[in-house]
């Protein structure tokens, strides 16, 4: 082994704690508890995932669960008789239901269907259905039986069974990331597509159904509200939604609704939409997770109870158009960590997994600030002082200086404030470079698509421009500056929700004065065990050459003749994990180069391309402070290894 890795020393791990904090959740609902008081059921991501039963008027919390093995739920429903059912993410399928009156919640079953359930609903008599993915099947379970069924797949070429409901004989489908709508018959599971002008067949997500009467109403990709009638198969109406419907008013029987940070309304009988009062805590834009009519001590007519995604509640009055916030006394809980990087200054900016952002000062060891509304990191870069942060979804960055007083408003004199909105169907911004005063950010394409972009900000002339494409059907996943050109690297994964359509990832070379693509090819990389599929991170090394990974391979290249001038296999290609995160490469200032070569932790002395394992647990997350120290995560842990 060469000297430099001999000399190597690293302190054991530390833990620096759960740093990344957050109260967010995917689903929520709203049921009747003891003495007859209204609860707001909820539950909090986490490791694990936290039930929680909480008295919706004064926000006391009257239970709490933790969920074996899960971090998320998307799928809960409130039932007639008040049982509330639930049902996570974690890979393991079991339903959940929790008892009211006895405040009990225990799992009762695993359906038969897939362990990944996206939602859950209840039809007339009492019995649960939901929708799964990756085979976007639908499955029952009877109480009365305590029995599960499989309806089987509602789509023969999509993955997800986003949306479902269920009326006295019909089930609904809400299908994606090719919108279609499908009802089966309960009794014979039969299946039927329904046509939805202006949305089946376009990309995107049809993700809730409500039943009223003889009316479906569909939530196109959380934005937009359809009013469909499906034994014509016709589209009543559509309008701006965000999320949710309400079930129709007990004074009026309109239906209510989000859109733009206030309360609307739209009325079967007139086909009309009314705008209403403007809602508290709605700067950040937070997705609605339920809407109920309610009964609250002293008032005499019911309200709207609105609760969003970070579990705060608000009430809308009909009566006076105006609406106020209620307290909510949930914890945050600790995050996994999605996103870590160190800005060579002493702070480590780390991302929480689905939301939250905290700055953690290394030489004081302690978190300086916490954003626990701050949305989805997927990748961070610095340029000219300033931190930028790309989230998911739609691909938004956001600008931070670090120089300036922190503002956690999301308005737009906020700091972070939104600088861009990448579009053009971008959903995560994983990899970052910067050198000339110009920001380059490589993305991978939105569900169900697979052209991820080149996005490039001048920050002189202000300008941003975005190249989609510049590999066909190819995420970009790895970027690396030097002297006037640009190295980039692609995945063959898109979006979820789609398969790959080509086999070989590709180095691109962009000439950034130019604006142009040089060459994209498939490199030659002697000693790898199969083609590449997944070629990022990038990063220039100290010999000036432009190293990178490939799953389990290091590799280095001439940056003028693109030859491949070193490689090394150190683990085989099995890409078992995940298929949007680059493989980060990072520099100690002595030249070694830490890595997480093939999801594990490296170093790797580049003359030689002798290498260490320091970790040979599955990980991704690893960067090195300005102190040399390695830092790096699992899962809502931050630990540190100190160089000797």
């Amino acid at each position: 082994m060469g000297n430099r890795l001999e000399a190597l020393r690293l302190g054991p791990p530390e833990l620096l704690g759960e740093v990344v904090q957050g109260r967010v959740g995917q689903a929520a609902a709203i049921g009747t508890g003891k003495q007859g008081r209204a609860e707001l059921y909820f539950v909090v991501n986490g490791s694990p995932a936290t039930f929680y039963a909480t008295d919706l008027e004064t926000g006391h919390v009257t239970f709490q669960y933790d969920i074996p093995d899960t971090d998320a739920v998307w799928g809960m429903t409130a039932v007639p008789d008040g049982t509330v059912y639930f049902s996570g993410t974690g890979g393991d399928g079991r339903l959940y239901r929790y008892d009211p009156m006895e405040r009990i919640a225990e799992c009762i079953g695993v359906n038969p269907a897939e362990p990944f359930v996206w939602d859950l609903a209840s039809s007339p008599d009492g019995r649960i259905y939901g929708g799964t993915c990756p085979s976007a099947k639908v499955f029952e379970y009877d109480p009365e039986r305590a029995r599960f069924r499989d309806f089987g797949t509602v789509s023969d070429t999509e993955q997800y069974a986003r949306g479902v409901a269920a009326t006295e004989n019909y089930i609904y489908g809400g299908v994606g990331s090719v919108i279609s709508l499908q009802r089966i018959d309960r009794a014979s599971g039969e299946r039927q597509e329904l046509h939805v002008e202006g949305c089946t067949g376009e990309p995107g997500f049809l993700d809730r159904i409500w039943p009223y009467g003889e009316l479906l109403f569909l939530s196109i990709g959380g934005r937009e509200a359809v009013v469909y009638e499906p034994e014509t198969q016709r589209v009543r109406k559509r309008f701006p939604a965000d999320n949710f419907i309400s079930p129709p008013a007990p004074s009026n029987g309109a239906f209510y609704f989000v859109a733009d940070g206030r309360i609307h309304s739209y009325r079967a009988d007139t086909n009309e939409v009314a705008t209403h009062a403007k809602l508290p805590n709605t700067e950040e834009r937070p997705k609605i997770k339920c809407m109920a009519w309610v009964a609250l001590a002293g008032r005499t007519e019911r309200v709207l109870a609105v609760v969003t995604s970070n579990a705060d509640v608000m009430f809308y009055d009909p009566t006076a158009d105006a609406a106020a916030t209620s307290r909510v006394s949930l914890p945050t809980k600790p995050l996994a960590i999605q996103s870590l990087e160190s800005d060579g200054r002493g702070k480590l900016y780390i991302g929480g997994y689905h939301r939250s952002l905290t700055i953690y000062n290394a030489e004081l060891d302690r978190v300086e600030a916490s954003l626990p509304r701050f949305p989805q990191i997927e990748g961070i870069g610095f340029m000219g002082g300033k931190v930028y942060f790309g989230t998911y979804t739609k691909a938004n960055i956001f600008r931070y200086d670090p120089e300036l007083p922190l503002d956690a408003s999301m308005s737009a004199e906020a700091n972070p404030s939104l600088a861009m909105r990448i579009g053009r169907r971008q959903d995560r911004p994983f990899t970052f470079a910067s050198g000339d005063g110009k920001l380059f950010i490589g993305t991978t394409a939105d569900y169900g698509a697979l052209n991820g972009a080149l996005t490039v900000y001048d920050e002189a002339e202000e300008r941003w421009d975005v190249y989609p494409g510049l590999v066909p059907n190819q995420s970009v996943v790895g970027l690396a500056y030097r002297e006037g050109t640009l190295y980039g690297g692609t995945s063959v994964w898109g979006g979820l929700g789609i398969e790959p359509a080509e086999t070989e990832a590709k180095l691109f070379v962009w000439d950034v004065k130019n604006k142009k693509l040089v060459t994209r090819f498939t490199p030659d990389i002697p000693g790898i065990d199969a083609p590449p599929r997944m070629i990022g991170e990038l990063s220039v090394g100290p010999d000036g050459n432009v190293w990178g990974v490939v799953d389990g391979t290091i590799f280095a290249m001439e940056p003028a003749a693109f030859d491949i001038v070193k490689s090394k296999l150190i683990f085989p290609s099995e890409y078992r994990y995940s298929k949007f995160r680059p493989y980060y490469l990072r520099w100690s200032s002595d030249g070694l180069l830490f890595t997480m070569v093939g999801r594990r932790m490296v170093v790797v002395d580049p003359d030689t391309l002798e290498h260490q394992v320091l970790d040979d647990r599955p990980s991704s997350l690893m960067t090195l402070g300005s102190d040399g120290h390695v830092y790096y995560c699992e899962e809502s842990r931050l630990l540190r290894r100190k160089r000797q």
